[in-house]
């Protein structure tokens, strides 16, 4: 990879990134409601005069105009202070801290149990011509929502059958359940893109070649596991990201204690800071991801460099 390619993906990082968090500090700017007033009214403040309300919102950071405010707290991001909760006065990186380790092993956990179950189920059908129905049923179970999926199994599993607690993260135990929802509703569709993508290689005269001289299967699937490397990188690159939005919601069908709970909690109260927090946490990891991704496969595929100028 040519160093001009690496420069201009960088900046376009850099820009794509400090126009995102314009973006988002304007739409909470231009958000109804008075944080100000909702902090009073929590501190049980009965008279609420102009003056306490211009005090309050000059301690909040939310006094003065747009741009302001804006250059203010991006500064202050910068330095890594993401400001102080309204509702609690903790401050913003603390609570994050707090909630990402919940949400970082609920995701790996669901994410390397999808890669395991995908690579393995979707292997086994795309090399095996009795199995293609199967795709049939992933792209029925594609159809039900996750948190339709989700209710299910806390009626069966933790209700009838009673084998697995639904409520918490106190324990193992408590994230199985999740952990399975997650992986059964996004290892479907893995699957599901695994085997057509094994089913088109296994189909290359190379692997017939193989196939009809006695090679053995894992042989065969190794290679065609090489072959299908870049695809397999963009495929999972785009599922991690993807798999965020499912831990919110079964995050909060759980009531497990993490980012998505936080999130919707400080949306309720209209705590901003610990929205902007959230929310910029999240997209930026989200920017950097993707930016890991496309100087990965790169890195591996000289044809994308070639074909965006870059040399060999």
């Amino acid at each position: 990879m040519s160093t001009h390619i690496f420069l201009k993906k960088t900046l376009r990082l850099i820009i794509s990134m400090l126009l995102f968090t314009f973006i988002l500090y304007g739409l909470l700017y231009l958000s109804t409601g008075d944080p100000a007033l909702s902090v009073l009214r929590k501190l049980g403040v009965q008279t609420l005069s102009p003056e306490v309300i211009i005090e309050t919102r000059t301690k909040l950071g939310i006094e003065g105009n747009f741009f302001d405010q804006y250059v203010h707290w991006l500064l202050n991001t910068l330095r890594g202070d993401l400001g102080h909760s309204f509702m609690n006065n903790l401050p913003v990186k603390t609570l994050l801290l707090e909630k990402f380790f919940v949400t970082f092993r609920l995701m790996s956990s669901s994410f390397i149990l999808c890669i395991v179950l995908s690579l393995l189920i979707g292997g086994v059908i795309g090399n095996s011509s009795s199995y293609q129905w199967t795709k049939q049923i992933f792209s029925i179970l594609l159809s039900f929502p996750i948190y339709w999926l989700a209710i299910l199994a806390i009626f069966i599993f933790g209700v009838q059958l009673n084998w697995f607690p639904f409520v918490g993260s106190r324990s193992i135990r408590h994230l199985i359940l999740p952990v399975l929802v997650i992986s059964f509703a996004e290892g479907s569709y893995l699957t599901k893109m695994v085997s057509d993508l094994v089913a088109t290689v296994a189909k290359s005269e190379r692997q017939v070649l193989a196939k009809f001289r006695g090679i053995k299967w894992y042989y065969r699937y190794y290679y065609q596991l090489n072959e299908l490397f870049v695809a397999l990188i963009s495929l999972y690159g785009t599922s991690l990201v993807h798999l965020f939005g499912s831990c919110v919601m079964i995050e909060i069908i759980f009531s497990i204690s993490g980012f998505g709970k936080l999130l919707m909690d400080a949306i309720s109260t209209r705590d901003y800071p610990v929205i902007q927090g959230i929310t910029l946490v999240v997209a930026c990891g989200t920017f950097i991801l993707n930016y890991l991704i496309d100087l990965a496969i790169q890195k591996v595929d000289s044809r994308v460099v070639i074909n965006q100028g870059g040399k060999e």
